[in-house]
């Protein structure tokens, strides 16, 4: 048996399909326009919350760097050790350009930038006295300082100087060697001893 519809009946079916057709559209629209608003916000706050941190970290930097040039020749003429109280000082400034830096949400600047204070960790590497430590410290502070003042002016991030990987290179096989000295302690047998070993660390400053 087949339902005839009255005209007006299958008018109103139209429009009220129709309604739902373009009441669907509308909200759809609605929702992508909120969802690009809101990742635009959000981009912007990360980008604001990257800018902060930048200048908070190179702040620390210049400060370093200033500190590091006052540093008295008494101190640097001593032997290269861990007990000299400026390193207090360094130390603290290193810890805040760390902490401001893992705010920053490019992963490249942070990886960057961690391995560098890395690096600064290792200024034993650098020679005998902390005459030597001291350009260490300040030659990878002013590194830095480059490396965080291009990203604040969105600048695309600097390749290393050849300095700068002179002293990876170095860090690396000072640590090898203080690690190889320390296999020694446990099996201190003289055939182990590699001679070219024991004067690792005795290749003069860094450049």
């Amino acid at each position: 048996m087949m339902i005839v519809m009255q005209p007006e009946v299958l008018s109103g079916l139209i429009g009220f399909g129709g309604a739902l057709v373009g009441g669907a559209a509308s909200f759809g629209g609605v929702w992508l326009t909120l969802s690009h608003q809101r990742k635009l916000a959000r981009e912007a706050r990360l980008a604001e919350i990257g800018q902060e941190a930048a200048d908070k970290a190179l702040n620390e930097l210049i400060t370093l760097g200033e500190f590091l040039s006052s540093v008295r020749s008494d101190v640097a003429t001593m032997p290269t050790d861990e007990r000299a109280s400026y390193l207090d000082t360094v130390f603290g400034h290193m810890e805040n350009v760390e902490r401001a830096v893992a705010r920053i949400p490019n992963r490249e600047l942070r990886d960057r930038v961690k391995s560098l204070l890395i690096v600064m960790r290792r200024f034993r590497a650098a020679g005998v006295r902390h005459f030597f430590a001291v350009s260490w410290l300040a030659e990878l502070t002013d590194e830095l300082t480059d490396l965080l003042s291009a990203y604040i002016r969105s600048d695309p991030l600097p390749s290393l100087s050849s300095r700068t990987e002179e002293k990876q290179r170095r860090a690396a096989q000072h640590e090898l060697a203080q690690r190889r000295r320390f296999e020694l302690m446990q099996d201190p047998d003289p055939a182990n001893v590699d001679p070219r070993e024991e004067d690792a660390d005795d290749d003069g400053p860094a450049t």
